[in-house]
Protein backbone atom coordinates (compact mmCIF):
# COMPACT_ATOMS: atom_id res chain seq x y z
CA UNK A 1 0.00 0.00 0.00
CA UNK A 2 1.27 3.46 -0.87
CA UNK A 3 2.25 5.52 2.17
CA UNK A 4 1.07 9.11 2.46
CA UNK A 5 3.34 12.02 3.25
CA UNK A 6 2.36 13.89 6.42
CA UNK A 7 4.22 17.21 6.44
CA UNK A 8 3.08 20.46 4.83
CA UNK A 9 5.22 19.48 1.84
CA UNK A 10 3.02 16.45 1.06
CA UNK A 11 1.25 17.82 -2.06
CA UNK A 12 4.53 19.24 -3.36
CA UNK A 13 6.27 15.88 -2.86
CA UNK A 14 3.50 14.15 -4.80
CA UNK A 15 3.79 16.54 -7.73
CA UNK A 16 7.57 16.19 -7.71
CA UNK A 17 7.35 12.38 -7.74
CA UNK A 18 4.91 12.39 -10.65
CA UNK A 19 7.22 14.61 -12.67
CA UNK A 20 10.21 12.34 -12.03
CA UNK A 21 8.21 9.20 -12.79
CA UNK A 22 7.08 10.72 -16.09
CA UNK A 23 10.73 11.32 -16.93
CA UNK A 24 11.65 7.74 -15.96
CA UNK A 25 13.92 9.03 -13.18
CA UNK A 26 12.39 7.64 -10.02
CA UNK A 27 13.00 4.58 -7.87
CA UNK A 28 12.07 3.12 -4.51
CA UNK A 29 15.24 4.33 -2.81
CA UNK A 30 14.33 7.95 -3.63
CA UNK A 31 10.83 7.30 -2.32
CA UNK A 32 12.12 5.92 1.00
CA UNK A 33 14.56 8.79 1.56
CA UNK A 34 11.89 11.37 0.77
CA UNK A 35 9.71 9.75 3.44
CA UNK A 36 12.57 9.93 5.96
CA UNK A 37 12.87 13.65 5.24
CA UNK A 38 9.10 14.01 5.55
CA UNK A 39 9.26 12.37 9.00
CA UNK A 40 12.00 14.82 9.96
CA UNK A 41 9.76 17.71 8.93
CA UNK A 42 6.77 16.40 10.91
CA UNK A 43 8.85 15.81 14.04
CA UNK A 44 10.74 19.10 14.03
CA UNK A 45 8.56 21.57 12.10
CA UNK A 46 4.94 20.48 12.60
CA UNK A 47 3.52 23.98 12.12
CA UNK A 48 5.75 25.13 9.27
CA UNK A 49 4.25 26.48 6.08
CA UNK A 50 7.37 27.18 4.01
CA UNK A 51 10.73 25.53 3.39
CA UNK A 52 13.79 27.13 5.03
CA UNK A 53 17.54 26.52 5.01
CA UNK A 54 17.41 25.28 8.60
CA UNK A 55 15.19 22.38 7.59
CA UNK A 56 17.84 21.03 5.24
CA UNK A 57 20.23 20.28 8.10
CA UNK A 58 18.85 16.75 7.76
CA UNK A 59 21.02 16.54 4.64
CA UNK A 60 24.26 17.31 6.49
CA UNK A 61 26.80 14.45 6.60
CA UNK A 62 26.44 12.26 9.67
CA UNK A 63 29.26 10.86 11.76
CA UNK A 64 28.15 7.34 10.82
CA UNK A 65 28.32 8.04 7.08
CA UNK A 66 31.31 7.51 4.84
CA UNK A 67 32.10 7.43 1.16
CA UNK A 68 29.08 8.43 -0.88
CA UNK A 69 26.40 7.31 1.58
CA UNK A 70 25.37 10.89 2.43
CA UNK A 71 25.07 11.75 -1.26
CA UNK A 72 22.91 8.67 -1.88
CA UNK A 73 20.70 9.47 1.13
CA UNK A 74 20.10 13.10 0.18
CA UNK A 75 19.93 13.05 -3.65
CA UNK A 76 16.13 12.89 -3.74
CA UNK A 77 15.83 15.80 -1.30
CA UNK A 78 18.19 18.09 -3.23
CA UNK A 79 16.45 17.15 -6.47
CA UNK A 80 13.16 18.11 -4.84
CA UNK A 81 14.62 21.44 -3.71
CA UNK A 82 15.87 22.14 -7.24
CA UNK A 83 12.38 21.34 -8.53
CA UNK A 84 10.80 23.58 -5.85
CA UNK A 85 13.04 26.51 -6.81
CA UNK A 86 12.04 26.18 -10.47
CA UNK A 87 8.38 26.22 -9.41
CA UNK A 88 8.99 29.29 -7.18
CA UNK A 89 7.97 27.33 -4.08
CA UNK A 90 11.16 28.30 -2.25
CA UNK A 91 14.19 30.55 -2.54
CA UNK A 92 16.65 28.43 -0.59
CA UNK A 93 19.81 27.33 -2.35
CA UNK A 94 20.82 23.75 -3.07
CA UNK A 95 23.86 22.90 -0.94
CA UNK A 96 24.54 19.44 -2.27
CA UNK A 97 28.14 18.34 -2.70
CA UNK A 98 28.49 17.27 -6.36
CA UNK A 99 31.85 15.59 -5.85
CA UNK A 100 32.02 11.81 -5.76
CA UNK A 101 34.23 10.18 -3.16
CA UNK A 102 36.48 7.59 -4.82
CA UNK A 103 35.24 4.11 -4.07
CA UNK A 104 37.79 1.87 -2.35
CA UNK A 105 35.90 -1.33 -3.10
CA UNK A 106 37.69 -3.60 -5.57
CA UNK A 107 35.28 -5.75 -7.60
CA UNK A 108 35.83 -9.44 -7.07
CA UNK A 109 37.34 -11.34 -9.99
CA UNK A 110 35.63 -14.73 -10.16
CA UNK A 111 37.63 -17.77 -11.15
CA UNK A 112 36.09 -20.40 -13.41
CA UNK A 113 35.82 -22.73 -10.43
CA UNK A 114 34.06 -20.09 -8.32
CA UNK A 115 31.50 -19.39 -11.02
CA UNK A 116 30.86 -23.07 -11.61
CA UNK A 117 30.34 -23.67 -7.88
CA UNK A 118 28.19 -20.56 -7.49
CA UNK A 119 25.73 -21.43 -10.25
CA UNK A 120 25.57 -25.07 -9.19
CA UNK A 121 24.72 -23.97 -5.66
CA UNK A 122 22.35 -21.30 -7.02
CA UNK A 123 20.28 -23.86 -8.92
CA UNK A 124 20.19 -26.23 -5.95
CA UNK A 125 19.47 -23.48 -3.39
CA UNK A 126 16.34 -22.22 -5.10
CA UNK A 127 15.10 -25.70 -5.91
CA UNK A 128 15.23 -26.64 -2.22
CA UNK A 129 13.77 -23.28 -1.20
CA UNK A 130 10.75 -23.70 -3.45
CA UNK A 131 10.14 -27.21 -2.13
CA UNK A 132 10.29 -26.09 1.50
CA UNK A 133 8.32 -22.88 1.02
CA UNK A 134 5.27 -23.22 -1.21
CA UNK A 135 4.51 -19.51 -1.55
CA UNK A 136 4.31 -17.68 -4.86
CA UNK A 137 7.50 -15.67 -4.21
CA UNK A 138 9.53 -18.83 -3.58
CA UNK A 139 8.42 -20.25 -6.92
CA UNK A 140 9.20 -16.95 -8.63
CA UNK A 141 12.67 -16.86 -7.06
CA UNK A 142 13.31 -20.42 -8.24
CA UNK A 143 12.63 -19.40 -11.83
CA UNK A 144 14.09 -15.91 -11.79
CA UNK A 145 17.30 -15.74 -9.81
CA UNK A 146 19.36 -18.46 -11.54
CA UNK A 147 18.52 -16.74 -14.85
CA UNK A 148 18.94 -13.23 -13.42
CA UNK A 149 22.50 -13.88 -12.21
CA UNK A 150 23.46 -15.62 -15.45
CA UNK A 151 22.13 -12.66 -17.44
CA UNK A 152 24.33 -10.25 -15.45
CA UNK A 153 27.40 -12.35 -16.19
CA UNK A 154 26.55 -12.96 -19.84
CA UNK A 155 25.53 -9.41 -20.78
CA UNK A 156 27.31 -7.02 -18.41
CA UNK A 157 24.00 -5.41 -17.46
CA UNK A 158 23.77 -3.30 -14.33
CA UNK A 159 21.74 -5.01 -11.63
CA UNK A 160 19.20 -2.15 -11.70
CA UNK A 161 18.81 -2.53 -15.47
CA UNK A 162 17.97 -6.20 -15.08
CA UNK A 163 15.53 -5.51 -12.23
CA UNK A 164 13.77 -2.73 -14.15
CA UNK A 165 13.70 -4.65 -17.43
CA UNK A 166 10.25 -4.93 -18.97
CA UNK A 167 9.00 -7.71 -21.21
CA UNK A 168 8.41 -5.34 -24.10
CA UNK A 169 12.13 -4.50 -24.14
CA UNK A 170 13.30 -8.10 -24.60
CA UNK A 171 13.20 -9.31 -28.21
CA UNK A 172 13.64 -13.05 -27.84
CA UNK A 173 13.53 -13.57 -31.62
CA UNK A 174 16.48 -11.31 -32.43
CA UNK A 175 18.23 -11.73 -29.08
CA UNK A 176 18.43 -7.97 -28.47
CA UNK A 177 17.56 -6.21 -25.21
CA UNK A 178 16.61 -2.54 -25.21
CA UNK A 179 17.67 -0.81 -22.00
CA UNK A 180 15.31 2.13 -21.62
CA UNK A 181 15.74 2.66 -17.89
CA UNK A 182 19.12 2.71 -16.18
CA UNK A 183 20.97 4.69 -13.53
CA UNK A 184 21.25 7.47 -16.10
CA UNK A 185 18.93 8.70 -18.84
CA UNK A 186 21.00 7.01 -21.58
CA UNK A 187 19.36 4.20 -23.54
CA UNK A 188 21.37 1.41 -25.13
CA UNK A 189 21.03 -2.08 -26.59
CA UNK A 190 22.56 -5.40 -25.65
CA UNK A 191 22.99 -8.31 -28.04
CA UNK A 192 22.66 -11.63 -26.25
CA UNK A 193 24.86 -14.66 -26.74
CA UNK A 194 22.90 -17.48 -28.36
CA UNK A 195 23.10 -19.65 -25.24
CA UNK A 196 21.68 -16.82 -23.10
CA UNK A 197 18.98 -16.14 -25.67
CA UNK A 198 17.92 -19.79 -25.55
CA UNK A 199 17.84 -19.74 -21.75
CA UNK A 200 15.70 -16.60 -21.70
CA UNK A 201 13.23 -18.18 -24.13
CA UNK A 202 12.77 -21.18 -21.80
CA UNK A 203 12.55 -18.90 -18.76
CA UNK A 204 9.97 -16.63 -20.42
CA UNK A 205 7.78 -19.60 -21.32
CA UNK A 206 7.83 -20.84 -17.71
CA UNK A 207 7.20 -17.38 -16.23
CA UNK A 208 4.35 -16.72 -18.68
CA UNK A 209 2.59 -19.83 -17.40
CA UNK A 210 3.13 -18.78 -13.78
CA UNK A 211 2.31 -15.08 -14.29
CA UNK A 212 0.44 -14.43 -17.56
CA UNK A 213 0.63 -10.89 -18.91
CA UNK A 214 3.40 -9.77 -16.55
CA UNK A 215 4.92 -6.33 -17.18
CA UNK A 216 8.43 -6.87 -15.82
CA UNK A 217 10.72 -9.54 -17.14
CA UNK A 218 11.80 -10.39 -13.57
CA UNK A 219 8.74 -9.34 -11.50
CA UNK A 220 7.97 -9.82 -7.85
CA UNK A 221 4.73 -11.54 -6.90
CA UNK A 222 2.84 -8.25 -7.27
CA UNK A 223 4.19 -7.72 -10.81
CA UNK A 224 6.46 -4.88 -9.67
CA UNK A 225 10.19 -4.45 -10.09
CA UNK A 226 12.31 -6.02 -7.36
CA UNK A 227 14.28 -3.91 -4.89
CA UNK A 228 18.12 -4.00 -4.65
CA UNK A 229 17.73 -5.94 -1.40
CA UNK A 230 16.18 -8.86 -3.31
CA UNK A 231 19.21 -9.60 -5.45
CA UNK A 232 21.71 -8.69 -2.70
CA UNK A 233 20.14 -10.91 -0.05
CA UNK A 234 20.00 -14.00 -2.22
CA UNK A 235 23.43 -13.48 -3.77
CA UNK A 236 25.02 -13.28 -0.31
CA UNK A 237 23.15 -16.38 0.89
CA UNK A 238 24.63 -18.40 -1.96
CA UNK A 239 28.08 -16.82 -2.23
CA UNK A 240 29.04 -17.01 1.44
CA UNK A 241 28.03 -20.63 1.72
CA UNK A 242 31.01 -21.33 -0.53
CA UNK A 243 33.44 -18.43 -0.09
CA UNK A 244 34.82 -16.00 2.48
CA UNK A 245 36.10 -13.22 0.18
CA UNK A 246 33.66 -10.31 -0.32
CA UNK A 247 31.68 -10.20 -3.57
CA UNK A 248 28.44 -8.68 -4.86
CA UNK A 249 26.01 -9.44 -7.64
CA UNK A 250 27.20 -6.23 -9.32
CA UNK A 251 30.66 -7.78 -9.64
CA UNK A 252 29.28 -10.07 -12.35
CA UNK A 253 29.13 -6.94 -14.55
CA UNK A 254 32.82 -6.28 -13.88
CA UNK A 255 33.53 -9.92 -14.69
CA UNK A 256 31.87 -9.48 -18.07
CA UNK A 257 34.05 -6.45 -18.87
CA UNK A 258 37.29 -8.06 -17.69
CA UNK A 259 36.56 -11.32 -19.55
CA UNK A 260 36.07 -9.43 -22.81
CA UNK A 261 39.10 -7.18 -22.35
CA UNK A 262 41.36 -10.13 -21.50
CA UNK A 263 40.62 -11.68 -24.90
CA UNK A 264 42.02 -8.61 -26.69
CA UNK A 265 45.70 -8.99 -25.80
CA UNK A 266 46.84 -9.75 -29.34
CA UNK A 267 44.20 -7.86 -31.33
CA UNK A 268 46.31 -4.84 -32.35
CA UNK A 269 44.35 -2.14 -34.21
CA UNK A 270 41.08 -4.00 -33.66
CA UNK A 271 41.26 -2.96 -30.00
CA UNK A 272 39.68 0.48 -30.51
CA UNK A 273 36.62 -0.91 -32.28
CA UNK A 274 36.13 -3.63 -29.68
CA UNK A 275 36.52 -1.12 -26.87
CA UNK A 276 33.89 1.17 -28.39
CA UNK A 277 31.47 -1.74 -28.85
CA UNK A 278 32.00 -2.85 -25.23
CA UNK A 279 31.50 0.72 -23.97
CA UNK A 280 28.20 1.10 -25.85
CA UNK A 281 26.97 -2.34 -24.83
CA UNK A 282 27.62 -1.61 -21.15
CA UNK A 283 25.80 1.72 -21.36
CA UNK A 284 28.76 3.95 -20.53
CA UNK A 285 28.30 7.65 -21.25
CA UNK A 286 31.91 7.91 -22.40
CA UNK A 287 34.72 5.52 -23.15
CA UNK A 288 36.71 6.70 -20.12
CA UNK A 289 34.36 4.68 -17.90
CA UNK A 290 35.25 1.55 -19.84
CA UNK A 291 38.96 2.27 -19.50
CA UNK A 292 38.56 1.86 -15.74
CA UNK A 293 38.16 -1.88 -16.16
CA UNK A 294 41.67 -2.20 -17.58
CA UNK A 295 42.98 -1.88 -14.02
CA UNK A 296 41.21 -5.17 -13.26
CA UNK A 297 42.85 -6.91 -16.23
CA UNK A 298 46.47 -7.56 -15.15
CA UNK A 299 47.73 -9.21 -18.35
CA UNK A 300 46.59 -6.40 -20.69
CA UNK A 301 47.44 -3.70 -18.16
CA UNK A 302 51.07 -4.90 -17.90
CA UNK A 303 51.36 -4.81 -21.68
CA UNK A 304 50.03 -1.24 -21.83
CA UNK A 305 52.39 -0.15 -19.06
CA UNK A 306 55.40 -1.49 -20.94
CA UNK A 307 54.46 0.50 -24.05
CA UNK A 308 52.93 3.69 -22.60
CA UNK A 309 54.46 4.04 -19.14
CA UNK A 310 54.59 7.86 -19.15
CA UNK A 311 50.88 8.36 -19.86
CA UNK A 312 49.45 5.17 -18.43
CA UNK A 313 47.62 6.68 -15.45
CA UNK A 314 46.02 9.45 -17.51
CA UNK A 315 44.93 6.96 -20.17
CA UNK A 316 43.45 4.49 -17.73
CA UNK A 317 41.67 6.24 -14.85
CA UNK A 318 40.62 4.30 -11.79
CA UNK A 319 37.21 2.65 -11.92
CA UNK A 320 34.76 5.35 -10.89
CA UNK A 321 32.30 5.18 -8.04
CA UNK A 322 29.45 4.99 -10.55
CA UNK A 323 30.83 1.74 -11.91
CA UNK A 324 31.13 0.25 -8.43
CA UNK A 325 27.52 0.59 -7.42
CA UNK A 326 24.15 0.25 -9.07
Amino acid sequence: MKRSFKSFLAPLFEEFILSRQAAGQWNKTYYENLHYFDNHMVANYPSAESLTDEMTTWCNPRSTENGNSCRVRTTAIWNFIDYARKRKWTNIESQRDPADVPCSYQPHYFTHEELTSFFRECDSYFMVLSLNKKGAQSMINRLELPVFFRLLLSSGMRTCEARWLKCRNVDLKSGVIEIEKSKSADQHRIALHQSMQNLLIKYDEAMSRLMPGREYFFPDRHNNAHTPAWEGYHFRNIWYKLNSEPARAYDLRSQYAVTNITKWENHGYELSGKLLFLSRSMGHKNIQSTFGYFHLTPMLTDKLKRNTESGFNSILPQLSKNENEE
